[in-house]
């Protein structure tokens, strides 16, 4: 071997990635882009106005994007293959930084949702190449730890989407909500090219890294089982959410008491991310049945007192802190029971996550009363926690 082609071989990469800048970074990433999918939440009736359509139209902005999103996740996994799961992610957030910035300007539902749908196509790669990186680069026995902490912030979007929405729009106006994100997602792809380690190359020139297997590995019959649980679940999350925003309680029609009702549920994500390391010690699928329990708990309250404002916000702390706990349980199972296929694996979980919580905002619309939306979320609740349930006593 001359001393030119040991020159020119690359070094290898360390596989262990610094467990507090990686999660610090992923989990400030997936509160900014994630986060985007629930802003137009709260903004529905000022959309609704600059498109010229009613409030009920105006919930497709959440749609397309969720559904855009679904299928950006699906995608992501051969783009990760090809280009490393840093370049995928980084890129993806610089393409949807653009399109954020084009958002206000547009005066149209059409384009409108044209732009929400392809925000959601550059966001949908975070998700999943997320995770993946996670189950890659953190030290084995830090991985529950870091998914916990990750999926409970990405669980926070929904509400810190929400909160960040309303106050900026009463503040300053609705426009800036996108316009105020640019520079954020800017500054954040610059950090994450940083922070994230790169794909290993090859140990020699002209060698190629081994193909993950693809999608027929990521069906098997033990993993789909656990992707109709997240679309039910993040279902459930979109549709609640967007049921309060269209027939909650009376009493919080104003924009300080629906932003208190939002902002109850903070302190059970909080939570959440504090007892990640005690929760890691429990197997993931026995913490994916007691988290879909309490999310099932939250809807039979909403039922019985939904329309009581203290009620409600109790019922939304209790869902919150069931279901961000019930994502990281969740991954966690999908990583470890898809052994080499595992990229392909969670990128049909985000896809599936996706489509539901686009599902979810149209669920939520074709309700009239919140308790009847309530009592049909437990009923879907309570049969994916039979799923899960079962699949448990199987391991």
């Amino acid at each position: 071997m001359s001393k030119t082609t040991v020159a020119e071989a690359p070094s290898p990469v360390s596989r262990t990635a610094p467990l507090a800048a990686t999660v610090t970074t992923v989990s400030v990433m997936g509160v900014l882009v994630v986060g985007q999918m629930y802003v137009t939440i709260p903004l529905m009736p000022e959309l609704a106005h600059a498109w010229d359509v009613s409030t009920q139209s105006a919930a497709l902005s959440t749609t397309a994007f969720a559904f855009a999103h679904a299928a950006g996740s699906l995608i992501s996994g051969p783009l990760s293959t090809r280009f490393g799961r840093r370049a995928v992610m980084v890129v993806n957030v610089l393409a949807m930084a653009v399109v954020t910035a084009l958002l206000p300007l547009v005066t149209s539902l059409a384009a409108g949702v044209t732009l929400r749908a392809l925000q959601g196509l550059f966001a949908g790669s975070f998700i999943p190449m997320a995770y993946a990186y996670l189950h890659a680069r953190i030290a084995p026995e830090k991985v529950a730890l870091a998914l916990t902490v990750v999926s409970a912030c990405m669980g926070a979007t929904v509400v810190i989407g929400q909160v960040e929405a309303q106050l900026l729009a009463s503040l300053v106006g609705w426009v800036w909500v996108f316009w105020a994100t640019v520079p954020l997602l800017l500054v954040g792809a610059a950090v994450s090219w940083r922070v994230l380690l790169p794909e290993p190359r090859p140990a020699a020139p002209g060698a190629s890294p081994e193909r993950p297997p693809g999608l027929r590995s990521a069906l098997g019959g033990r993993l789909v089982p656990l992707y109709l649980v997240i679309l039910v679940a993040a279902g459930a999350l979109t549709a609640v959410y967007t049921g309060v925003q269209l027939y909650g309680p009376p009493d919080v029609a104003d924009g300080g008491a629906l932003l208190a009702l939002r902002a109850s549920a903070l302190p059970a994500l909080l939570g959440a991310v504090l007892l990640a390391p005690a929760l890691s010690g429990v197997p993931a699928p026995r913490r994916a049945v007691g988290a879909l329990v309490v999310t099932v708990a939250a809807m039979l309250a909403a039922v019985l007192g939904g329309d009581n404002p203290l009620v409600l916000g109790a019922a939304l702390f209790v869902f919150m802190a069931g279901f961000s706990t019930l994502g990281p349980a969740l991954i966690q199972t999908v990583g470890a029971r898809a052994g080499t296929a595992q990229t392909s694996a969670i990128a049909v979980y985000g896809f599936t996550l996706n489509v539901g919580a686009g599902a979810g905002a149209q669920l939520a619309a074709s309700f009239s009363r919140f308790a009847a939306l309530a009592l049909f979320l437990a009923v879907a609740l309570t049969l994916a926690t039979a799923v899960v349930a079962r699949g448990a006593r199987r391991t």
